[in-house]
């Protein structure tokens, strides 16, 4: 097994659980780090608000495909969409998304036709589910590698966990991400400014200690009731150009709430000199007109986002609702610099209804580069889009 800890999350219809639960027992007696709700989740723990936080932390999804999967409209479904959405997200996939046919003769939901899947039926089909999680695991490390190498800059990872068990209590588990380059001077500041940041989540939670609210929680009720959980975890750096995104998924459950919910952090940086681009913004000559722009392209974008196969209204996204969520910079917080265009992310309740999750778009760059200032067009490494449209004017 590679030296990357592979961390496994197994998505199925609740009927199939007695012949999934197979799967769960091989690969963990091999130290496969596998979760699976009926054996991960604790009495008391928010069902929903685990799920989100196990996937985001998996490195992989067996999605355990049967006749049951299409006869509910389960889980399976919204664990699939959002397996998908995180493998949108990243340069190196965090998540791979294996399909595991439980039935023979049944369809394969259209997200997933175009990968590789297992049968069940196949004498070899747990080898090939251990096969394939060890080539992906080499190939990611690989890749991180070779990045690292071609850009100069390197990072690790580190975890800091938490926990106090009060009225409420809290849990708090931080992903800690740490620079060096001998090519860019004071990358680490890039770490440390990011720690810093997180670390105000841990100390607002400390405060529980000296102020419990009496009344509303209380010792017997059970532990996860009464405990406010908070989970910050990274997606691999994204350098485009002499720019470095690093994009950070949040999600916290308050003691007592319906549900949990999630949000997007992102930090994004110069590398000479190091120095942080706060606002999207920032990048423009003109930000008042640039908006204008910004806020046409997204919402056309996000206009045509379904949520499922059907081209129904009912399953678009409500005019309204990405109107008001796109109205001014601040609804443009969480973007990230990718190879193709500005990836912008909008968490649950800002351009839809919490069951509709969130969503993200990315904006080319060709349309918006006349309006970005030069040195971050140099930056970026996009000047020869600019170049190609004045050749072309």
């Amino acid at each position: 097994m590679s030296e990357t800890v592979a961390s496994v999350f197994m998505s199925y219809a609740r009927p199939d659980r007695e012949r999934v639960l197979s799967f769960f027992e091989w690969l963990s007696s091999r130290g496969i780090n596998v979760w699976m709700d009926c054996r991960s989740i604790k009495a008391g723990q928010n069902w929903e608000y685990e799920i989100h936080r196990a996937l985001n932390r998996s490195t992989f999804v067996l999605a355990f495909i049967s006749k049951h999967s299409f006869d509910r409209r389960g889980y399976i479904q919204k664990e699939l969409k959002l397996a998908l959405n995180k493998k949108d997200e990243k340069l190196i996939d965090d998540i791979y998304i294996i399909p595991i046919l439980l039935d023979n003769e049944v369809e394969i939901p259209v997200q997933i036709k175009d990968l590789h899947y297992i049968k069940a039926s196949d004498p070899n089909c747990l080898e090939q589910i251990r096969d394939s999680i060890t080539h992906q695991l080499d190939r990611l490390g690989i890749e991180r590698h070779e990045i690292q190498q071609q850009e100069q800059v390197y990072w690790t990872y580190d975890i800091r966990k938490e926990e106090w068990d009060g009225i409420p209590g809290y849990e708090v588990e931080l992903q800690f991400i740490s620079f060096r380059s001998d090519t860019f001077q004071n990358v680490s500041d890039i770490g440390e400014y990011i720690k810093a940041d997180l670390l105000t989540a841990l100390f607002q939670h400390r405060a529980n200690k000296i102020s419990p609210i009496h009344g509303v929680f209380n010792y017997g009720q059970d532990r996860f009731v009464r405990t406010n959980t908070y989970d910050a975890r990274c997606s691999e750096p994204i350098i485009q150009g002499k720019v470095i995104s690093i994009q950070y998924a949040i999600h916290w459950y308050g003691a007592g709430a319906a549900h949990p919910n999630h949000h997007f952090r992102t930090y994004v940086f110069l590398l000479d000199p190091v120095m942080r681009i706060e606002s999207l913004k920032n990048i423009f000559e003109a930000p008042d007109d640039a908006l204008k722009q910004v806020q046409k392209l997204v919402r056309e974008a996000l206009s045509k986002i379904r949520l499922n196969d059907s081209e129904a209204d009912e399953w678009k996204l409500d005019a309204e609702w990405i109107t008001e969520g796109t109205l001014k910079w601040d609804d443009f917080g969480a973007f990230v610099f990718q190879k193709d265009g500005i990836n912008i992310l909008f968490p649950p309740y800002q351009v839809g209804p919490y069951a509709y999750g969130s969503h993200s778009v990315t904006i080319p760059y060709e349309p918006i580069v006349p309006q970005i200032q030069e040195i971050y067009q140099s930056a970026l490494g996009i000047e020869y889009i600019k170049a190609r449209l004045d050749v072309s004017r």
